[in-house]
């Protein structure tokens, strides 16, 4: 087998364990879960949450009230006032709710995005009075 060949070969095999990886990862939702979904949600947002209604669409990556699980929670909790979106927080019980905002985030394949303030700020370099960067002490 001549080197490119076993190169591609290898190549393969790394991108399959990768996808197999990946989809080991995937939330697999309780039976109460899928009814409650079934019963709660699916008859606005679609069984798949794919909704052709933009604003009601949890697989197109594009969360108006946030991304996370937490910010999906609040919304099923509270609902989301002047919109259809009514809250269920007296109906459901806040594992419920919890496990719900788990299984609707799970449409979107698209990562969490990090949120302005969890992102590091990097520390800005130390300038001079002109404007060059400033010497360190050793050690430091």
């Amino acid at each position: 087998m001549s080197r490119r060949v076993r190169v591609v070969a290898v190549a393969g095999l790394a991108l399959a364990g990768a996808a197999l990886a990946g989809a080991a990862d995937v939330y697999k939702p309780s039976e109460a879960t899928l009814e409650l979904y079934k019963a709660k949600c699916q008859q606005c947002h679609m069984a798949d949450g794919n909704s052709p209604l933009e604003p009601l669409n949890f697989a197109d990556g594009k969360w108006i009230h946030g991304d996370k699980v937490e910010d999906i929670a609040k919304i099923i909790s509270e609902g989301a006032p002047g919109t259809a979106m009514l809250p269920f927080q007296s109906q459901l019980t806040p594992e419920e709710i919890h496990a719900l905002a788990r299984y609707v985030r799970s449409f979107d394949k698209t990562p969490v995005k990090e949120s302005e303030g969890a992102k590091k700020a990097k520390p800005s370099a130390a300038k001079t009075p002109t404007g060059k960067p400033a010497k360190t002490p050793k050690g430091e």
